[in-house]
């Protein structure tokens, strides 16, 4: 929608054309996009299927909405298309009362009324009163009425406030609410690219991840089960955070959430905070450039369904730190090196460590194995290089598509500029050819128990989601705590 709507602006005429499932997304998008009134031609779903057969089979289906698609394109426009209102939603009320003969009886008439208006996440709510409200702020010293930013796809704005009401419903303690505030920075951040996991139909999720002495002052996990149910802190402050781009974002599945099998831990994203007290290295955001005694959350994109890569660990066989880093070599080599056919056709990201066109690696390594890998000699930089040589490929085991879609990409000036020499250099024979764009899309987060597991989180991005699919933003205001006060 974004590029039809790109192709107007241009003075190009353009048009859309969705089956009728994703016919009140492409309505909601047209809004977002500025042009309510985008012509559209709409396929009927159950048409829609017959596109995957052959040519004879589609010719049909194309024939009875080729004249449709063409007057759509050649017909001038209408008075009321030059100049459509943006169409904005209906706001909510600004309160809500519930009136029943008993508290049961509010309480169950309250979740309705929330969850029939799409304010509430499908589970029981806590019932975001103004004396509630005024307690959750009491968690943060900034001001109620602060702006952070944007939240996609309806483009609402986030406020302090907001967020403290999403984090009354979601059940979570004033003291957690300094860290709801930092994940949501980064997604208003307009930097981060918040619309492609909130609103695609690939199933995208959001990695929440809190580093620092914040995490421990407000009672967070980091041991076993520590992506699981059962932690208040962890799962509520994902819950706010799910809640909170629900409300804001105004995003609903099936309307303009696209996500077609959901999300898996649809209610709470994956939030958790790494085990700094059994870490051998200073804390990830310290990577990031901040203070290793300062509090920071760290939000990134992820894939859906098949977001676990398991790199071995556990109580069941046995494990050498050396072998676990074999695994992590194997399964990258295997994973990106399928991005090189991709490479020269759609390009890759402009964000250092985002992603971009290639594979972007959240890897969960459990104490035990930091600290194997600590006598072995790496900090997280040195484990970073150490695993872009080793996951290299020789140029001359490369096929002819990988040569070209590669040679292509440099052509196009897709590979980015601090990185054409490396490249340009790889790309002869004898050379080594990185499936990683930079050492630094590998990330390192530890977590986890004693037995624990190794794992990563991955995230593909091309363009056109150049923002990026990683940020870290520090924890500030806390009123509570003594970490995050500044």
């Amino acid at each position: 929608m974004a590029g039809t709507v790109l192709l107007e602006k241009m003075g190009k005429p353009g048009m859309f054309i969705n089956c009728t499932t994703f016919e009140d997304d492409a309505k909601s998008a047209s809004a977002d996009n500025g042009m309510p009134g985008l012509r559209r031609v709409k396929i009927s779903s159950e048409d829609f299927y017959k596109l995957r057969g052959d040519v004879e089979t589609v010719r049909p289906l194309v024939e009875s909405v080729f004249d449709d698609i063409v007057d759509a394109l050649i017909e001038p426009l209408t008075p009321e298309e030059t100049g459509p209102s943006q169409g904005e939603e209906e706001a909510g009320p600004a309160e809500v009362t519930v009136v029943a003969e008993s508290y049961p009886a509010a309480a169950e008439e309250f979740n309705d009324i929330f969850l029939n208006n799409r304010w509430g996440d499908g589970l029981p709510l806590v019932p975001p009163t103004p004396e509630r409200v005024q307690w959750m702020l009491s968690g943060t010293k900034r001001s109620p009425d602060e702006v952070l930013g944007k939240i996609n796809p309806k483009q609402g704005i986030a406020t302090i406030e907001k967020i403290a009401i999403n984090a009354v419903m979601a059940g979570a303690k004033p003291e957690y609410l300094p860290v709801v505030i930092a994940a949501m920075e980064a997604l208003a951040d307009e930097d981060f690219d918040d619309l492609h996991i909130l609103a695609s139909a690939g199933s995208f999720n959001l990695l929440t991840v809190v580093s620092g002495p914040i995490a421990r002052e407000i009672g967070m996990e980091a041991g076993i089960g520590f992506m699981g149910h059962g932690w208040r802190a962890n799962n509520t402050i994902g819950r706010a955070i799910r809640l909170s781009t629900l409300n804001i974002g105004q995003t609903w599945p099936g309307k303009n959430d696209m996500a077609l099998t959901g999300r898996v831990s649809p209610h709470t994203f994956f939030t958790f905070c790494e085990a700094e007290d059994f870490s051998p290295w200073e804390p990830y955001h310290a990577s990031r450039g901040f203070k290793a005694d300062e509090s920071c959350v760290t939000v990134g994109s992820i894939h859906g369904e098949s977001q676990l890569n398991h790199f071995y660990g556990g109580m069941i066989g046995t494990w050498t730190a050396e072998g676990v880093l074999d695994r992590m070599v194997e399964d990258l080599v295997r994973t990106d090196r399928r991005g090189y056919l991709m490479w020269g056709t759609k390009g890759i990201g402009k964000y250092l460590g985002s992603g971009g066109g290639a594979l972007n690696h959240m890897i969960i390594l459990f104490p035990e194995l930091a600290a194997e890998l600590k006598k072995m000699g790496f900090d997280q930089k040195g484990l970073q290089d150490e695993i872009y040589q080793r996951t290299s490929v020789s140029y001359d085991d490369l096929n002819a598509a990988e040569r070209k879609s590669l040679q292509t990409a440099m052509e196009l000036g897709v590979i980015p500029a601090d990185r054409k020499d490396v490249f340009a250099a790889a790309l002869k024979p004898g050379g080594k050819v990185p499936v990683l764009v930079y050492p630094e899309n590998l990330h390192f987060f530890v977590a986890g128990g004693a037995p624990g597991c190794a794992f990563s989180f991955n995230y593909y991005r091309i363009p056109p989601y150049n923002r990026t699919a990683l940020m870290t933003k520090l924890v500030t205001g806390a009123a509570l705590t003594k970490a995050g006060s500044a």
